[in-house]
């Protein structure tokens, strides 16, 4: 909670929940996910900022009620949209599962953001096909990430992969979905690779993680956090080389909105072409 609220202090416009599949939710039934449902409804109240959650899988019913406390986004990559690929990633995960629990959120009034991850054996009509699985699914926020080996891991041996891919990638994805959001993220390259993704046609800054909390990255744990490099303090001179300016949370705000309506019309537009 401190560390939300010195996030909300220091001007994000979004707080984001990353937890991946946590047993400390998910191995304790009921209780463990109320304990989520709580922590997600106070920190709303309390920094007054939208909230994403990042919890894996989940039934339609903890989607529902994560709407129900106040959570604005549901995000789930699946990583590859080539189902062989897939089940050599995510091993004993179902692709059906997976991508229909995003389609459940939407359902139930969250906003979806869903990811794909660059050098991990991935085709260029691999490539095609999950922007084409993104546009099909009316993703709200659409993202690449380059894949970074980690130790203690099936894929610690893997080559660090030409991050080129990735800017290619956001690249089209701007000239595809050029109304959503495309994340800059900070967890890849840093503060120095933000410019990159940026110029390529990022329009959101995430990862922002606040030094002294002991928090960590996902594919850099420790990368720029304690040299408070990963704030949004940093992140402005960038802004001011690429000739950008930072948006305002109402900014933030009338988007999220806006989108929303979209996204009824577009549901409305499918049902009456399904009738």
């Amino acid at each position: 909670m401190e560390a939300a609220c010195r996030l909300a202090a220091s001007g994000v416009h979004l707080i984001d929940l990353t937890m991946g599949e946590d047993p400390e939710y998910f191995q304790k039934g009921y209780d463990g996910l109320q304990k989520l449902f709580i922590l997600i409804k106070e920190v709303k109240e309390t920094t007054q900022l939208p909230i994403m959650v990042s919890p894996g899988v989940v039934p339609k019913h903890v989607l529902e009620q994560f709407f129900a406390v106040g959570a604005n986004w549901y995000a789930c990559y699946q990583e590859t949209h080539n189902r062989t690929l897939f089940k050599q990633l995510r091993l004993g995960q179902n692709y059906e599962q997976r991508i229909n629990t995003k389609r459940r959120a939407s359902e139930a009034g969250l906003l979806i953001e869903e990811g794909i991850l660059c050098g991990v054996g991935e085709s260029v009509d691999d490539i095609v096909e999950s922007i084409t699985q993104m546009d099909s699914m009316n993703a709200d926020q659409v993202r690449a990430m380059t894949f970074v080996p980690q130790k203690g891991t099936p894929m610690k041996k893997s080559l660090p992969f030409d991050p080129t891919r990735e800017m290619m990638i956001i690249s089209v994805m701007r000239l595809v979905f050029p109304d959503r959001l495309i994340p800059a993220t900070l967890d890849v390259g840093g503060l120095a690779g933000l410019k990159e993704r940026l110029d390529a046609g990022a329009n959101v800054i995430t990862s922002l993680v606040p030094p002294g909390r002991g928090l960590a990255g996902v594919a850099q744990s420790s990368l720029d956090i304690e040299d408070a490099k990963r704030t949004v303090s940093s992140v402005l001179p960038i802004l001011d080389n690429c000739g950008l300016r930072l948006g305002c949370a109402e900014d933030y705000s009338s988007w999220l909105q806006n989108r929303l309506k979209d996204k009824d019309q577009f549901e409305c537009r499918k049902k009456a072409v399904c009738q």
